[in-house]
C-alpha cells in the first residue's frame, strides 16, 4: 500500500513538474528583435541614439533594438538597394527621399488608437507636410528645421540702423543691407536667397512655378508675381549689398560660409537655419531673428523641414516597430535627443523646456514655426525644383551675374517658358504631381 501510495505521488509531482516548466517556457520566450538604421548629428549625437535605445528596451523588455548607426552616403546608398530589391531594409529608419514613400507602412489606425500619441501632439505645419503622404501618416516628424533671417544686433547698433520687425518687406531687405553695408570693413548688409520658389518668392506671390495640375508652365514662370519676385532679386544684386557668387566661391575655399561670416560681423544679415542660430548663440553672438519678409496682404511662408521617421512596409514585426516608432520620435526620444544632443522637438509640449526658449532670439524663431510651409505646395508637385526651376536656371544665373538689365526679366522668363514646359512633360509621367 505503502509502495503503490509513493508511486501515486511521484507520478504526481512528476506530472506537476512538467506542467510549472512548460509555464516557464511560455513566460520565457525569446524577446522581438526589430532593426534600426539611423545617423549620427549634433542633434541625434551617438550618446543619445544609444540612450533611446537603452530607455526603451526597459520599458519594453520583450523588444530588442539593433541600431546601426552609419554615414548618410552610406545610407542613402544601402536605403535605395534594399527598397528596391524588397528585402533587406531596416524596420526603423528615415524616409527623407520621395521615392521610399510608397514603402513605408501606413500607421494611421495605429496612431489614432495610441492612447499616448497624437498628430495633434506636433507642429501641425509639420506633421501635415512631413508625416502625411498621399492621405496616409507613413511617419512622424523627428525634430524642426526653418529657414529666417538672423541679423547681428551689434551692427545694426554701430550702423545706426534699426532691427528688422517681423512685418518687414522685401524692399525694406533691401534697404536695411544697403545701410549695413561697409567697404571700408568688408562688411555686407546682407546675403542673397539660395533658389528661387522658396520662402520669399512666395511671400512676393510668386506661389508656384506651374499650375496646380502639373500641365501648365505658361503665366506662372513668367507671370506678374513670378517677374516681381526675379525683378527684387535684380535689384538686391544690383544694391552692392550682398557678396557676388566670386566672393562666395573664393570664401568658401577658405572654409567660411554665410554662418561664419555672420559671426565675424562681416554680414549685417543673414538667411540661416536653427542650426546656425545655434552655433552662434554658443559663438556669444548678440543676434535677433525675424521671419523672411514678406508682401502686406500676402500669405506668409517659411522654407521649412523635417525629419521624417517611418516603417518599412515590409516589417515582420509591424505592432512592436510601432512601439519603438512612437518611443522614439514621441516625446521620450525626443526628449533624450534634446537634452543629450541639440534636437529642436517636433512636439511644443517638450519645446517648451528647452534650454533656451525664454531667449529673444529662440522667441524669434518659434514665431516661424506656425507658418504656411513651401512645402506644402512643394512636396505634391515633386516636379518643380529638378525639372522644371533647373530649366529655367539661366535666367537666375543671368541676374546673379548682372548680366542682364532690369527690363529683361520679362523677356528672360518668358525664353524660359519652352524648355520649362518640355521638362516638366518630361517629368511628370515619371514622378507624378
Amino acid at each position: 500500500m505503502r509502495r503503490h501510495l509513493a508511486r501515486r505521488m511521484l507520478v504526481v509531482v512528476s506530472l506537476l513538474l512538467l506542467l510549472l516548466a512548460n509555464v516557464g517556457g511560455v513566460g520565457a520566450q525569446d524577446p522581438v528583435t526589430i532593426t534600426w538604421w539611423t545617423l549620427a548629428s549634433s542633434e541625434s549625437p551617438e550618446p543619445a541614439i544609444r540612450a533611446v535605445v537603452e530607455a526603451f528596451e526597459a520599458e519594453h523588455p520583450h523588444i530588442k533594438v539593433d541600431v546601426t548607426i552609419m554615414a548618410e552616403s552610406a545610407y542613402g546608398d544601402l536605403m535605395n538597394t534594399t527598397i528596391g530589391a524588397g528585402e533587406g531594409a531596416p524596420d526603423i529608419a528615415y524616409f527623407w527621399e520621395t521615392p521610399w514613400l510608397p514603402h513605408t507602412l501606413d500607421i494611421t489606425d495605429r496612431l489614432a488608437a495610441d492612447p499616448n500619441l497624437s498628430r495633434d501632439d506636433y507642429f501641425e505645419e509639420y506633421f501635415n507636410n512631413w508625416a502625411v503622404w498621399n492621405d496616409r501618416v507613413v511617419g512622424l516628424p523627428f525634430t524642426v528645421g526653418a529657414n529666417f533671417v538672423m541679423y547681428n544686433r551689434d551692427v545694426f547698433d554701430e550702423a545706426g540702423v534699426e532691427y528688422p520687425t517681423a512685418d518687414w518687406t522685401p524692399s525694406d531687405y533691401i534697404e536695411i543691407a544697403t545701410a549695413l553695408t561697409d567697404p571700408d570693413k568688408r562688411r555686407w548688409g546682407g546675403d542673397r536667397p539660395r533658389g528661387p520658389f522658396r520662402a520669399v518668392w512666395r511671400n512676393i506671390g510668386a506661389t508656384k512655378p506651374y499650375s496646380d495640375d502639373s500641365t501648365t508652365v505658361e503665366g506662372y514662370i513668367n507671370g506678374p508675381n513670378s517677374v516681381a519676385a526675379y525683378t527684387w532679386l535684380w535689384d538686391l544684386v544690383d544694391s552692392g549689398a550682398t557678396p557676388t557668387p566670386a566672393d562666395i566661391e573664393v570664401l568658401g575655399t577658405e572654409g567660411t560660409g554665410p554662418v561664419d561670416l555672420f559671426i565675424a560681423g562681416r554680414l549685417g544679415m543673414a538667411t540661416l537655419n536653427n542650426g546656425h542660430m545655434i552655433t552662434a548663440a554658443n559663438a556669444g553672438v548678440n543676434f535677433g531673428i525675424v521671419p523672411e519678409p514678406h508682401v502686406p496682404g500676402n500669405e506668409r511662408f517659411v522654407h521649412a523641414w523635417a525629419l521624417r521617421a517611418s516603417i518599412w512596409a515590409g516589417t515582420e514585426h509591424p505592432d512592436e516597430a510601432y512601439e519603438f516608432l512612437s518611443f522614439w520620435a514621441g516625446p521620450e526620444g525626443q526628449r533624450i535627443n534634446m537634452e543629450i544632443g541639440a534636437l529642436i522637438p517636433s512636439l511644443p509640449a517638450v519645446l517648451e523646456d528647452y534650454p533656451d526658449v525664454d531667449s529673444d532670439y529662440f522667441q524669434g524663431f518659434m514665431g516661424v514655426l506656425n507658418a504656411t510651409q513651401t512645402a506644402e505646395w512643394r512636396s505634391s508637385h515633386p516636379c518643380w525644383r529638378g525639372a522644371v526651376v533647373r530649366a529655367v536656371s539661366d535666367a537666375w544665373d543671368l541676374i546673379m551675374l548682372g548680366e542682364i538689365g532690369r527690363d529683361e526679366v520679362q523677356a528672360t522668363l518668358d525664353a524660359m517658358v519652352e524648355p520649362a514646359q518640355a521638362a516638366l512633360d518630361e517629368c511628370v509621367p515619371r514622378l507624378g504631381g
